[in-house]
Order: structure tokens, then sequence, then C-alpha cells
């Protein structure tokens, strides 16, 4: 077991914008470290209520799937990772040491890898601990077209829920939740981590590129973390696609009218050629 480490890349970002297309490609690297499971949520349950009423969830759930999966795939299982696994729920968990232990499995000449979208919401308070506390990780922030993002975040809302929406009142119920507004807010989070972190640390790429051409935008990242070129044998592949559900007509209109300023603001920021890309 090696020491306690901190990641080297975090991807903070957008939700329903490819960041588990990215957590499973850069994971076919030797040289990236991934934890057992995607979202380690530390930054976000310390600085988000909204967050803490599932987090640590979320991070048992993802703990429990991975002592599965190990379980299922070894002849002979490996006792230092379940014992690693229990530790990672043992409490207290979702604090710095916790986070710090998730990577100490990386060896030296790794590259800790943590992708949480949520972290991109995190507000002034919590971006001051986060560069703090990571003062030389490399961060990555996708971002997804503001109507594609909202609607593929409601249809898999909609998809969690034990019935699927049928009324006008089922469809309110999801349009009014918090967070399809804030995962998708590029206006108000992008302002906040541009403030905090030159392009030099922090790098924005849009969505659509991992369609058009993966490699290219594979190019990209590796660049930016300081990786070696890769071939990456499954990067054309889909990960996690949310599964098709007809929106309503007076739905999606509301959602047209949410995306709106968030069109004019990335038009404005990052110039209608990358806006187009997303």
């Amino acid at each position: 077991m090696h020491k306690a480490r901190k990641p080297d890349i975090v991807c903070i970002g957008a939700q329903k914008a490819g960041t588990s297309w990215l957590h499973v490609t850069l994971a076919t690297r030797e040289d990236i470290w991934v934890p057992p499971f995607k979202e380690m949520h530390f930054f976000d349950h310390k600085f988000i209520a909204e967050c803490r009423r599932w987090t640590t969830w979320h991070v048992k759930q993802g703990i429990q799937m991975a002592r599965e999966r190990h379980l299922a795939r070894s002849t002979t299982p490996d006792d230092t990772y379940l014992d690693y696994l229990d530790r990672l729920q043992t409490p207290p968990i979702l604090n710095g040491t916790w986070y710090k232990y998730i990577f100490s499995r990386a060896g030296e000449d790794q590259k800790c890898l943590d992708v949480t979208p949520e972290y991109s919401c995190i507000p002034e308070e919590g971006l001051a601990f986060f560069q703090r506390f990571l003062p030389d990780s490399q961060l990555i922030y996708i971002i997804r077209n503001p109507l594609d993002r909202l609607k593929s975040q409601m249809r898999m809302n909609a998809q969690r829920k034990k019935k699927l929406p049928s009324s006008p009142q089922d469809w309110e119920e999801l349009l009014q939740m918090p967070a399809l507004q804030t995962r998708g807010d590029y206006r108000t989070n992008v302002p906040r981590w541009d403030a905090r972190f030159a392009a030099e640390r922090l790098m924005y790429l849009p969505f659509g590129e991992i369609k058009k051409d993966p490699a290219r935008l594979l190019r990209k990242i590796e660049a930016h973390c300081g990786l070696p070129p890769f071939e990456y044998p499954d990067a054309a592949e889909k990960v996690h696609q949310t599964e098709p559900l007809s929106l309503p007509d007076h739905v999606v209109a509301r959602l047209e009218e949410m995306a709106a300023p968030q069109n004019e603001f990335l038009i404005k920021r990052f110039g209608r050629a990358f806006y187009q890309a997303t």
C-alpha cells in the first residue's frame, strides 16, 4: 500500500456532458489510476447542502458495486483490496483524510484521476478551499450545449422515478428540481472557476468533439495533463447513454427558456465556434 495521495487530474463537470466517457477512456491507460467507482463527491459534499442528502448513499453504493465486480471477476479475491473497500465505508467518510486515502493504491508512476461533475457547482467558499487543497491538480470542464444537456438530465431524472411522469404536475415537479439548472449553470459557475484558475490549470472542452473527433480531443487532454500519447481502443464508444424518452412540447419549451441565457453566455465567453462545437 502506498501513501495517501491527492488527484493529479480532476474533471469538474458538467453533468450529462461526457464525464463518464472521460472516466472510462482514461482508465484504459496504465499511467492513470482511477478510483474503484466514479464520482468521489468530496468537495460538493462539503460545500453543497443539497448534495449531502445523497452523497453518502452514492459512495456506499459505489463501494458495494466495486466489491461485487471484484468478487465476480476474481477466482482468488484480493483481501488487501477488499480491506481497502471496507476502510472507504468506515466512518468518518467524505472528509479530507478519507479523500486522500482513496488514492493510496495508486503507483508512484501513475497520475490519479477524480471525475465528479458536481464539483463545477461548488460556491465561492468551496472554490477557495478547492484551490488551497489541490494547488497542483490539472482541471477539465466539459461544456455541453445547454438545451441538449437539460434534455438529457430531464430524461435521466424522469427515468429514475419509480413511475415515469404522466401528468403536467409530474413534469412540473421535475422542472422545479434545483439541480436541473445548477448542474449546467455555466453563466454562474464558469466565471467562478475563471477567477481562480488560469488556462494552464483549467481546460474547457466542447462536448461535441467527443463524437466528432475523440482522438483529437484526447490529444488536447494529454497535452494539458502532461500525458504521453496513447491509443485508446474504445474512444469512439458511447458510455452511459440516457435511454430515449419523448419530452412533452411544454417541457421542451420550458427547457428552451432555461437554456437561452446559458447560450448567450457561452457565445460571449468562448466564442461562437466553441459554442457550436458543444
